[in-house]
């Protein structure tokens, strides 16, 4: 039987820039831009909510300090083969803000950096994998 480990990003819109976080080192894709997330917990399915969406919340407040209550869309998915051999669905979702507060505050273990990047800014940016370029089209596509 395979087993993968489950993880979700967040594509996060604000006044027509995207939210970007800079891996950490040592992490699978350390150094490179990403969207908040991470893996999926026990805890993210209490009180039979929707696990994604309940992990997605907890993953950018966890790394971005942002509360999300504005409306979170599915985008995409992926299925990739991370640096420690383990195979990953990635679950891609999508946001824009007009409730949610757009004020980060970054969690100094889990994000080094962050930015608030347009489009072009993200598809011309050296540090901004394939991956995320492709995800962010996604989101694109749902506005």
């Amino acid at each position: 039987m395979n087993h993968f480990v489950v993880v979700v990003e967040c594509i996060i819109e604000y006044e027509e820039k995207f939210l970007l976080i800079k891996r950490p080192q040592g992490v699978h894709a350390g150094g490179l831009l990403a969207f908040p997330g991470g893996k999926i917990e026990a805890q993210d399915g209490a009180h039979h909510a929707d696990v994604l969406v309940g992990a997605v919340k907890r993953e950018v407040l966890e790394e971005v300090g942002l509360e999300l209550i504005d409306p979170i869309q599915y985008a995409t998915s992926n299925y990739f083969v991370d640096s420690r051999n383990e195979p990953v669905v990635d679950v891609v979702f999508y946001t824009r803000l007009s409730k949610t507060k757009a004020v980060v505050k970054a969690s100094e273990r889990e994000v080094p950096e962050y930015y608030w990047m347009t489009a072009d800014e993200i598809s011309a940016h050296d540090n901004a994998p394939v991956w995320v370029k492709r995800y962010l089209s996604a989101a694109i596509e749902l506005r």
